[in-house]
């Protein structure tokens, strides 16, 4: 491995909070926090000006608050080797749920198709033994291959027999102060279906409405949206990836406005093939939205999914991004075979999602979890940047794409007035960038989490597949040698 990433240590250390500055939720909804804290056990939790409705139990803040607005409030977490604080603004309004990029766990490429409710339930465990969560790591989504057939109280589709309890399994996850996620289309024909079944059932039914879509029998003329978000609402789930193609706003409003109607909030993810006529739509009423292949560990894959960001670049802002689908590296049962990448490769798989204000979801099913796997999920400097609630987009300042060469350099400035700088080498060349300093800047490389020495200028060597991430107190200069 060529670039060099600090070890993840979650639970060592003096404490450390690592949690947005600004958490978003609508008024009189339910509203589940889990307060991520690396450092060493036990940790003692408070918090000061919760709003009225709001309770702190342990390290989970929950309840519910009657008016809009901008509440302040301040989290202490304390071990044995000192105390930790950070104030965060709880914005109440309509309408308001992951107003940053989603940090969890979705189960297709790590069990695909053969996914069952104690392999979810497992993986939320894992998930807080691990130490994953102490990132803010906080959604652990179910994808396709639990749907059954339609029936129960609200004529909606019901799980399969790997599913005997959904409510229970909603509870679980829960209990550990982590959302969950659920799965659907509006297809006639889910994709994902169970090996043991014919066909799974989507959202709507009867006859193909000939508007839309051919694929999986297309979308039917009979609408249950309602019906299924229901049903979601009485689960206990708090999230939906809606998935068809092409992925029409017709539909997608259909659902959406259903999903407003419940009292829950509901994050909302459009996939698989966002189309760019639409893309204002999705920028204002879609917490996420993909226009990419799904993924899997192979490079070619990986600059598809890459170079699928910038046709939709310009709509990213605070609480509707662009997805660059979930991780494919650890133990993924679905690609097992197709797994190609290098350790490097794997770190600029994540680097992309978090540098570009992806969401990011783990797909792995942690069952031989090694350092390497958890150091990269597990880098808060690195997610910092995903989450920073500045919400400035990154700016594309270089390109140079020619013979071997392909290196991609991003800026982003931070909310506390810092830049963070992004040089990615997709090509097979290596790259020397020489950035000129004032002596009174200072470097940080991310991954590594060590301070560069500053003598007025840094040579950063970036062999090819890999990247490098360095943090500054100001804006700097470089040149492509």
């Amino acid at each position: 491995m060529k670039t060099k990433i600090a070890v993840a240590k979650p639970f060592e250390g003096s404490p450390k909070i690592n949690i947005p500055s600004i958490i978003g939720a609508s008024k009189g909804k339910p509203i589940l926090i889990r307060i991520p804290v690396t450092g060493k056990r036990p940790i003692e939790y408070s918090a000061e000006d919760l709003p009225s409705g709001l309770i702190l139990k342990d390290n989970i803040i929950e309840g519910s608050v009657s008016e809009n607005g901008n509440y302040i409030l301040t989290i202490k977490a304390k071990n044995s080797l000192g105390e930790f604080r950070k104030n965060i603004t709880l914005e109440i309004k309509d309408h308001n749920v992951l107003v940053t990029p989603l940090l969890g766990f979705t189960t297709w490429n790590a069990f695909a198709q053969h996914i069952t409710q104690k392999d979810v339930e497992n993986i939320a465990s894992r998930l807080v033994e691990l130490g994953i969560t102490e990132y803010g790591y906080s959604y652990v989504n179910t994808d396709s291959g639990w749907q059954g057939e339609y029936g129960g109280e609200f004529d909606a589709v019901m799980p399969n027999s790997k599913f005997p309890d959904m409510k229970s399994m909603t509870d679980k996850i829960h209990s550990y102060g982590l959302k969950c996620g659920i799965y659907s289309t509006p297809m006639l024909t889910a994709w994902g279906c169970p090996d043991d079944m014919e066909s799974i059932p989507g959202c709507t039914q009867g006859e193909r409405d000939p508007r839309f879509t051919e694929i999986n029998g297309g979308i039917g003329v009979i609408h249950k949206e309602g019906n299924n978000a229901r049903q979601w609402e009485k689960w206990g789930f708090d999230y939906l990836k809606y998935d068809w193609a092409p992925t029409d706003t017709v539909n997608a409003d259909i659902m959406r406005k259903e999903l407003d109607k419940l009292d829950r909030d509901f994050g909302y993810c459009l996939t698989v093939k966002a189309l760019k006529d639409f893309a204002h739509y999705y920028a204002k009423y879609c917490n996420s939205y993909r226009s990419n292949s799904d993924t899997y560990a192979n490079w070619q894959n990986l600059k598809e999914v890459y170079e699928s960001y910038f046709e939709f670049k310009d709509y990213v802002c605070k609480g509707h991004y662009f997805d660059l689908d979930m991780l494919d590296f650890g133990t993924c049962r679905l690609h097992t075979l197709w797994n190609s990448l290098t350790d490097d490769e794997k770190i600029m798989q994540y680097s992309i999602r978090a540098f570009l204000s992806s969401p990011i979801q783990i797909s792995s099913t942690l069952e031989e979890a090694s350092d390497f796997e958890l150091s990269v999920y597990c880098n808060e400097e690195i997610i910092a940047i995903n989450q920073d609630c500045a919400f400035n987009t990154p700016l594309h300042l270089t390109r140079i794409k020619e013979n071997e060469r392909y290196l991609d350099i991003f800026e982003k400035e931070l909310e506390d007035g810092s830049y963070t700088y992004a040089f990615f080498n997709l090509g097979e060349a290596s790259e020397l960038v020489n950035i000129s300093l004032d002596v009174n800047i200072t470097v940080r490389d991310l991954w590594a989490k060590e301070d560069i020495v500053n003598k007025g200028a840094i040579d950063l060597e970036i062999e090819p597949h890999t990247v490098r991430i360095i943090k500054t107190s100001h804006k700097i200069s470089y040149n492509v040698k």
